[in-house]
């Protein structure tokens, strides 16, 4: 039988020793499992086909202003299905991007009619700028890269189209930028390449 010495330290049942919180975030660990589970299962409600949709181009320049979502969206957020449906004229955050700067414009839906648009940081490149996080919720169903010119900032209004600056394609101030980039998600990436 064994004894326990006088400098031994007191027997525990508690295992705070092997938590691992101090050395890997917990909301870094949570944030990476739901960007890869919350994803879109479809398009158009289920007849588009998994990851064939893919191909279909569910996003676009908005009719009058913003980012369109061209297609209904199956998809799933925390263990939940659900359909984001088709929606025209999402509007960009309000904010003003610099002058010769790329930013990545991350759209997210969830479920129903509330697609929104992130802005991510100001690049000096197209690799410099990243995506944002997407918020607890949405699901990231693609991204817009935007340039802006050498001649201005990019001024978004966040709703409207006044000075014509919320408008993508045919932009009254040419000199502001265009776009660069369209990208189609079915989940957040878990790194950018």
């Amino acid at each position: 039988m064994a004894y326990r010495k006088f400098d031994d330290p007191a027997l525990s049942s508690s295992d705070d020793a092997r938590k691992l919180y101090a050395v890997i975030p917990k909301e870094a660990l949570r944030r990476a499992i739901q960007s890869i589970t919350n994803r879109v299962v479809s398009g158009t409600n289920g007849t588009m086909g998994g990851t064939a949709g893919i191909g279909a181009a569910w996003l676009g320049t908005g009719g009058t202003a913003g980012i369109i979502l061209n297609t209904a969206l199956t998809l799933a957020i925390n263990g939940r299905y659900g359909t984001s449906v088709a929606q025209d004229n999402i509007f960009l955050p309000l904010g003003t991007q610099s002058k010769s700067t790329w930013v990545k414009y991350l759209v997210a839906a969830k479920f129903g009619t509330a697609a929104t648009v992130f802005a991510g940081n100001e690049g000096a490149s197209s690799t410099a700028a990243k995506l944002p996080d997407c918020p607890d919720g949405y699901v990231a169903v693609g991204f817009l890269e935007y340039v802006t010119g050498t001649a201005g900032a990019y001024i978004r209004f966040g709703g409207g189209t006044a000075g014509g600056y919320n408008v993508l394609s045919g932009n009254v101030a040419a000199t502001c930028g265009t776009i660069g980039t369209w990208g189609q998600l079915l989940h957040m990436p878990y790194d950018e390449a």
